[in-house]
């Protein structure tokens, strides 16, 4: 059988750290961790929140004096957000509820190609070959790495937006960008792009849904990650 070697890894992760490397931030789904709460009566014993991933359920009768339990008044589908009626359960067919939840931010699609609400983008400050080492000095969500000089399949990028970079947003989505293409006649030294900047957004390589960020123009956010191939 055939097999990815780690030599060849390493050389796909120098592969990519000759090629221009942005994190793009974006709005994601402004839903995303919103709380939500609508009457709602069911049709056919069965209520569709018209949400997918949903937490923290709660189910009301109209006058909030009774709250109903799942897997006894009804049972929830967290991720299609769909609702059924237990017919032995508490709540008659055509009695009003009031439904509160929240919208789940949903785990990354492998398939996605971009961000879902792009804002912009901002080059790397450091892409460096690494190794795991638990006393390393990179830190990551992901553990700590040590740098090296020899080519890995460890690629640690460090990447921080400025104060200017769209403040007043809320993000979260982040992708890690690969090859993006600029227009012409930018200003030097330019390291934040934005709409009409970008003549080709390259390839999505990574991609993080995060808790919304609120973005200030008192804030300089850094982020750091390492690609393993």
């Amino acid at each position: 059988m055939a097999i990815l070697t780690q030599s060849g890894r390493a050389a796909m992760a120098a592969s990519i750290k000759t090629q221009p490397i942005h994190l793009a931030w974006g709005n994601g789904n402004p839903d995303w961790e919103d709380d939500k709460s609508a009457e709602f009566s069911f049709a056919d014993d069965q209520i569709d929140l018209g949400q997918t991933y949903i937490k923290e359920l709660v189910i009301k009768s109209q006058d909030e004096q009774t709250t109903y339990t799942q897997g006894v008044d009804y049972n929830a589908d967290s991720v299609t957000g769909l609702i059924s009626r237990i017919p032995a359960g508490n709540i008659g067919s055509s009695d009003t509820l009031l439904v509160s939840y929240v919208v789940d931010t949903p785990p990354e699609d492998i398939s996605a190609g971009q961000l879902i609400a792009e804002i912009g983008r901002r080059m790397a400050d450091e892409v460096v070959f690494c190794v795991p080492d638990e006393q390393g000095d990179l830190v990551t969500p992901t553990g700590r790495f040590t740098a090296s000089e020899q080519p890995t399949n460890n690629l640690h990028m460090r990447f921080t937006f400025d104060f200017e970079d769209s403040p007043g947003e809320i993000i979260r989505e982040l992708g890690i960008m690969v090859n993006t293409a600029l227009a012409e006649n930018l200003p030097e030294g330019q390291k934040y792009f934005q709409g009409a900047d970008i003549t080709d957004p390259g390839i999505l390589l990574v991609l993080e849904h995060t808790v919304p960020l609120v973005r200030t123009a008192a804030t300089r956010e850094t982020f750091s990650f390492v690609v393993t191939f």
